[in-house]
């Protein structure tokens, strides 16, 4: 048995259904990673007025385990676990919709349940305010599950792992329009190979014979966002 991490979002949304000049458009499915992983979720944000608005996010409260690490980023810009506000507005221009911020767990060692709020909120109008939560359950499932399950896709963890020639990661994409892609990357993030998801198709097979043994990850991407980061172990 594995010990696999599930991500479900759940909603408080302050007053109303959204902010006045802008609405967080909910990221629709069930993410799983594995311990001793990276789970990424991206946050879309749409500016709902006619005029630019300046984002501001901040931590308000999380419970994680003793092993875990929660913090969240805009764009390639990460912040440090300890820092729980954003230290300098985003601009959002009218009608953009970004998916630029992003909710990151390092998924620990231990099985439970942790959870992580943000509050999203307009930085000339604090009280345009939208509060994310973000809920994470670790438990105990059988090899080869799904680590990512949504209406547009469903992916399984990569196999065997570690690998020596081949890996296997079986999906499935149930919208045509879906633009789905597996990265491999090495320790020092270079990217090492890039596989597109092809549609009608259910397995992908990754040839590792030309690489050292080692530690990698591969990213699942989905419309360019990054979702999920997983070790992959090379043996030779």
């Amino acid at each position: 048995m594995k010990i696999f991490l599930s991500m479900i979002f759940s909603f408080a949304i302050i007053c109303f259904a959204h902010a006045q000049n802008f609405e967080v458009i909910e990221q629709s499915g069930t993410l799983k990673g594995s311990i001793g992983g990276t789970v990424k979720a991206p946050i879309k944000i749409k500016n709902t007025s006619d005029r630019p608005i300046q984002i501001i996010v901040k931590r308000t409260d999380q419970i994680i385990g003793t092993s875990q690490s929660s913090y969240f980023c805009w764009g390639d810009e990460c912040y440090e676990p300890e820092i729980s506000q954003m230290p300098l507005s985003k601009k959002l221009e009218p009608g953009e919709t970004s998916s630029k911020l992003k909710t990151v767990l390092e998924t620990g060692l231990s099985a439970g349940f942790s959870t992580v709020k943000y509050l999203i909120y307009d930085r000339d109008n604090p009280s345009d305010a939208v509060e994310y939560e973000v809920t994470y359950t670790v438990e105990d499932l059988d090899k080869k599950n799904t680590i990512f399950s949504s209406d547009q896709v469903h992916i399984n963890d990569v196999y065997p792992n570690p690998v020596v020639d081949f890996a296997i990661i079986d999906y499935n994409l149930l919208k045509e329009d879906i633009h789905a892609k597996i990265v491999i990357h090495n320790v020092l993030g270079s990217i090492i190979g890039e596989y597109e998801l092809a549609y009608l198709e259910t397995k992908l097979k990754i040839n590792t014979e030309e690489l050292n043994p080692g530690v990698y990850f591969y990213t699942l991407y989905i419309d360019n966002d990054g979702i999920m980061t997983r070790k992959l172990v090379i043996r030779k």
